[in-house]
This record gives C-alpha cells, sequence and structure tokens, in this order.
C-alpha cells in the first residue's frame, strides 16, 4: 500500500524519477531500519539487483527521511551521494519540485 502512496507522491512532483523498492517484510521505513530489515547493505544489493545506475545518468539517491540515520552508511556501501528527502511521502513534490536533491 505504501508503494502505491509514494508513487503517486512522485508523479506529483512531475520530475523524472525511479522509485526503488527494498523489501522491507512489510515494515514501514521507521521501523525497518531500527528493525535491520532496511540496512545500507539492502539499500546497495537492490540498486543493483535492478541496475539502476545504468538507467540514470547520476549517482543520486533519494532516502526516506525516516531512513537518514543511515544515509551516511548507504554512501559508503553503495558509492551513490543519498540526499535525505522529507520525513512523509506528501512532501516529495515540493522536495522535488525544489532541486535540493540536486545540490551538493
Amino acid at each position: 500500500m505504501t508503494y502505491f502512496t509514494v508513487e503517486s507522491d512522485i508523479k506529483q512532483g512531475n520530475v523524472d524519477a525511479y522509485l526503488v523498492v527494498v523489501d522491507t517484510e512489510g515494515m514501514s521505513v521507521q521501523s525497518a531500519v531500527a528493525g535491520r530489515k532496511l540496512t545500507a547493505e539492502k539499500v546497495a544489493e537492490t540498486l543493483e539487483e535492478y541496475g539502476v545506475a545504468d538507467k540514470v545518468k547520476h549517482k543520486t539517491l533519494i532516502s526516506p527521511g525516516m531512513a537518514a540515520r543511515i544515509s551516511g552508511e548507504t554512501e559508503e556501501v553503495s558509492g551513490w551521494t543519498v540526499k535525505v528527502g522529507p520525513q512523509d511521502s506528501s512532501g516529495i513534490p515540493k522536495y522535488l519540485q525544489s532541486g535540493k536533491w540536486k545540490e551538493d
């Protein structure tokens, strides 16, 4: 169910983007991070599994705000630049339109 909410919020941002989903066994992002169902290693594996690097011209990943605490480790493990997005997916359209995810 979360997938469809986030997908809709991304579409409202009117910016081309991929939604990469890590299997958290049905847990929310915050619970999955705390319960080690969402880890930097799992994010890196998912990016590799779906060949995301071959589909984009950058290596910038927008991570959910609730997963901010694993952003640094995700950068180290994956080699991608991680930008921490909004805490709630309803903030995604404004975040994407702002271009903050492009800033260094």
